[in-house]
């Protein structure tokens, strides 16, 4: 969820709760119900744990404070989540999508103003906005057996984005 367009210092309690009940809790709550289920089945080498950050839980973006804060957060819990899985086989990793089409996207162009989504790929080294399917793809790596030994990372899929 992302919620925004005001400084941080206008940015209201409710606002950042909302913020962080959705995308950190939300985070934390899926964690907490799949990862025991994951150590207790036949075997746990090869159970991934993937979260949805965003380019913003590497950096700050201009009226989003609330947001990049929870994005932080996610990232921050995918690292400290890995740590414990340590010896289990289970790995964790968040996945930091940049620009993507998406009705989410949508909703950012408009909070800065802008008449077309397609103005936020400027901020992309790759010029283009991204597809949710290539989001997927990466999503899918991180889940196979390659994939297994990027525990604790953070993988950047933003274009060039940071």
């Amino acid at each position: 969820m992302m919620m925004g367009g005001r400084s941080a210092w206008e940015t209201t309690l409710p606002e950042l709760e909302t913020l962080w009940t959705v995308d950190v809790l939300g985070v934390w709550h899926t964690a907490t119900a799949a990862v025991p289920h994951m150590l207790a089945g036949p075997d746990p080498t090869g159970c991934r744990f993937v979260a949805i950050a965003s380019a913003a839980g590497s950096r700050g973006l201009f009226h989003l404070a609330g947001y990049t804060a929870a994005k932080h957060a996610v990232v921050g819990l995918v690292r400290g989540l890995a740590a414990d899985l340590v010896g289990t086989g289970v790995t964790a990793v968040a996945v930091s999508p940049g620009a993507t089409r998406t009705a989410m996207l949508d909703a950012t162009a408009r909070l800065y103003g802008l008449d077309d989504p397609a103005e936020l790929a400027d901020q992309q080294l790759t010029r283009r906005l991204h597809e949710p399917a290539e989001v997927a793809a990466t999503i899918a790596h991180c889940c196979s057996v390659a994939g297994g030994l990027l525990n604790g990372s953070v993988v950047d899929v933003g274009g060039g984005t940071g």
